[in-house]
């Protein structure tokens, strides 16, 4: 959870599949680069292109978040993901499913859910917020074993 100009935003990975591929995919221009530089003794055009892409490609992958609107009836969900960037309407989503590592949101765009990766403490942030909102109608349901990672919750659902 980063506030950027008075902006909240949770930071989320898509599916485990879909990050390992995108990951990998995004390494790969390095390791070509560090292996053209190793051939010649100066530094090419191509490895210094391929350098470039590299750090565009991680800068891409950091660029994935969520933003609640406080005004209207939305959830931003930001990346380059296909499938999964977009606008959500709030008041849409029936069901979130959360566990120890994701997150599972049931709307009427995805009557299946979609897996939303992410780390413990903004992802108990952004439930928080987004069960609080007004516009928020579904319901939130706690899945997995509940050892101590889910007493944070269940210690807020006792108030």
């Amino acid at each position: 959870m980063i506030k950027v100009f008075g902006k909240l935003r949770y930071h989320w990975q898509p599916e485990l599949s879909f990050t390992m591929i995108y990951w990998c995919l995004s390494v790969t221009p390095i390791f070509i680069s560090l292996a053209l530089l190793y051939e010649n003794t100066s530094i090419s055009t191509s490895s210094f292109v391929l350098f470039i892409i590299f750090v565009l490609l991680v800068w891409i992958g950091f660029q994935r978040y969520f933003e609640i609107s406080e005004d209207e009836d939305m959830l931003f969900s930001r990346g380059l993901v296909p499938g999964y960037a977009g606008k959500t309407v709030i008041s849409t989503i029936s069901k979130i499913q959360v566990s120890k590592r994701a997150i599972i949101i049931f709307s009427d765009k995805s009557p299946k859910g979609k897996i939303f990766y992410m780390r413990k403490w903004p992802k108990k942030y952004f439930v928080d917020s987004l069960v609080k909102n007004d516009y928020f109608k579904g319901e939130l349901e706690l899945i997995g074993k509940t050892d101590h990672y889910f007493n944070t919750y269940q210690d807020d659902k006792k108030k």
